[in-house]
């Protein structure tokens, strides 16, 4: 009987303590990440609608079109691509920071 309850002593009784551990870094984590994407999604709507919807008061000519055009057109997919490419750069910080990164293998 001692011995059982020697073994027994000698196993690490990290159950709680690894959830109590996790569960900050994941809750940081999710600030993080909705804080990035509010950020994100604030630059989405400024490219999407609010530049489109003032592009009709850029009268000069840019090219033979209107500036407005190349803003609402041609701008607005190359902030898209940037919001992409924040976000993937941001989220691998993110989950750097936070020690909830994936392992390469």
């Amino acid at each position: 009987m001692d011995t059982q309850g020697r073994q027994q002593a000698d196993i690490p009784n990290d159950g709680p303590a690894r959830a109590d551990a996790a569960e900050p870094a994941a809750a940081r984590h999710w600030r993080l990440t909705l804080r990035l994407t509010a950020a994100l999604l604030l630059a989405w709507f400024v490219a999407g609608f609010v530049g489109v919807f003032f592009a009709t008061e850029l009268r000069q000519r840019f090219f033979g079109w209107p500036l407005g055009f190349w803003f609402a057109s041609q701008g607005a997919l190359l902030v898209f691509l940037a919001i992409v490419a924040v976000y993937a750069w941001a989220m691998g910080r993110i989950d750097a920071a936070t020690g909830l990164a994936e392992e390469e293998g």
